[in-house]
């Protein structure tokens, strides 16, 4: 269709200079409307997006031509494709090598799609099996005023705007007299695409969390790339990020160049000292990593380069984790820790932020209520618990006869050192 377009563009271009008579000039009625709509010079969005991201390169037209092929062969024979991609969109599915690769992240997009049809629906049908009821006017006189919701009221209504304009305020005292805390951001190239997503949604949440506490940090973003996908996806979060007056104090430079090396602690989970005491006159470093695919102790080793301390939070001291939990926390429950920290010195109250899920005692309400509902499992697991119990007794008695495993014990004991025996 385009080409059949731009073929007749260029025959109009060739032909302008040829005198045309005026009754063909203005026997405008015998062509239809759909004809005449041909001649317009719009572009469709696919030309459009070709343009912005191409830039004349005729080799990645030609990659991008095929690559929105391959989508299009993927939505006619039914398959997970997207309806509608963006440019970044495409700009990532540009940078995969695999086929593979670009059909689980079209999934993954087609996914995000349909979640989002999904919600947009249920809130319509919501609203419509839930119109909006106006109470009762009820009033014993008529000069009685009403109270409540859609009335007059006693109290005034404080706007969304008004809040936010709030926060940004205390956020803003809390770069004069705040305590700094620092987001070492240079894990990104240690990252796979998803995880600088997830760390850049984490540091959004940071934020929110840290400018409506009752004493903010002073944040710092140090070692950030302001051309990769870390940043990308923070503007999005926050489009006013690059603004002069918003209250978040981003640095390419390192942390050694902005904070004297004796005030910076580094907290990474993979040190052996504990954080025994809040230090109101220290500058404490978090990593921003997202570490699901690489798991190395990366910012212990980076702390050992710069030559700065490093501390751990004692989590096994207040908490007892369940078998298998990963000890290494979110951003976004690190610095909510670190504030309630500061503000209360209490540790029992502010690991509280610690996700339940990572728990013992998590685990064992879940394991009694599935057993409580489930009578068959429970006889299972008891029978099991006995057959193990049996086992470990018939193994005592067989390696070290009547004795328990402490007789045995205390009786080699005797048998070493007693006077008799020498």
């Amino acid at each position: 269709m385009m080409h059949c377009i731009r073929t007749a563009l260029s025959v109009v271009r060739q032909n302008r200079n040829i005198i045309i008579p005026t009754q063909t000039l203005f026997n405008v009625n015998h062509f239809p409307v759909a004809q005449r709509r041909w001649f317009t010079s719009e572009k469709d969005d696919t030309d459009i997006i070709v343009e912005n991201i191409c830039n004349g390169d005729a080799e990645l037209e030609k990659k991008l031509r095929i690559l929105m092929l391959e989508v299009e062969v993927m939505r006619q024979d039914g398959r997970h494709a997207p309806d509608n991609i963006k440019k970044d969109h495409w700009q990532h599915l540009l940078s995969l090598t695999s086929k593979n690769q670009r059909a689980s992240y079209l999934q993954y997009l087609f996914k995000t799609e349909k979640s989002r049809e999904n919600f947009k629906a249920k809130k319509e049908a919501k609203r419509l099996n839930n119109p909006v009821i106006k109470p009762e006017d009820s009033k014993e006189h008529e000069d009685d005023l009403l109270y409540g919701i859609q009335h007059q009221s006693l109290f005034l209504r404080i706007r969304d705007q008004s809040i936010n304009q709030f926060d940004n305020y205390r956020a803003l005292q809390a770069l004069t007299y705040g305590q700094s805390v620092v987001i070492d951001c240079s894990y990104e190239d240690y990252m796979v695409y998803k995880e600088a997503l997830n760390a850049a949604k984490q540091l959004t949440y940071v934020f929110g969390d840290n400018r409506i506490h009752k004493e903010p940090f002073n944040l710092h973003m140090c070692n950030v790339n302001m051309g990769g996908h870390f940043m990308k996806q923070m503007r999005k979060n926050i489009p006013s990020l690059d603004e002069p007056w918003f209250p978040l104090n981003i640095h390419t430079e390192s942390y050694l160049d902005i904070f004297p090396k004796e005030k910076l602690v580094y907290l990474t989970p993979h040190c052996r000292e504990e954080l025994s005491k809040f230090d109101h006159d220290a500058v404490y470093i978090i990593g921003c990593m997202v570490d699901k695919v690489n798991n190395e102790p990366l910012s212990l080793a980076k702390a050992k380069r710069d030559g700065i301390k490093m501390a751990k939070l004692p989590l096994d001291r207040y908490l007892e984790w369940a078998p298998g939990s990963k000890k290494n926390l979110n951003i976004n429950h690190m610095v909510p820790i670190l504030l309630d920290l500061k503000l209360t010195g209490d540790w029992e109250y502010s690991l509280r932020h610690i996700p339940r899920r990572k728990l013992m005692e998590t685990k064992i309400l879940a394991m009694q209520k599935k057993l409580s509902h489930n009578p068959k499992l429970q006889n299972e697991v008891m029978q099991n618990f006995k057959l193990s119990k049996l086992n470990r007794l018939s193994f005592k008695e067989k390696h070290f006869g009547s004795f328990t495993f402490k007789e045995k014990k205390v009786r080699s004991k005797r048998t070493l050192y007693d006077d008799e025996n020498i």
